[in-house]
């Protein structure tokens, strides 16, 4: 792991961006505008197979399942999101 420091912190209100053609593909679809609080924070991580080299860090965040959704659901749902998808809220 290397010691980029992260921009955001634990606790911090995030909405994922709708759209970021330079960030990690894999970054789930349903989860593309919506907001979360950043639970977990684990630095930047080499990914050699995927040929792209370091990533930004990664964090955890948590949101909840009915905002996703929809409904009323308040369990949680835990995503792990690179830094340049996330912006504050």
């Amino acid at each position: 792991m290397a010691s980029t420091e992260h921009q955001l912190r634990i606790g911090d209100r995030v909405r994922v961006l709708e759209q970021n053609p330079a960030g990690n593909p894999r970054t789930p679809p349903y989860i593309h505008g919506k907001q979360g609080v950043v639970t977990a924070l684990h630095g930047e991580i080499d990914n050699p197979i995927d040929h792209r080299g370091q990533y930004p860090p990664l964090c955890t965040v948590e949101f909840e399942v009915g905002a996703v959704f929809g409904g009323s659901s308040t369990d949680a749902l835990m995503v792990d999101l690179h830094e340049d998808w996330l912006e504050r809220a």
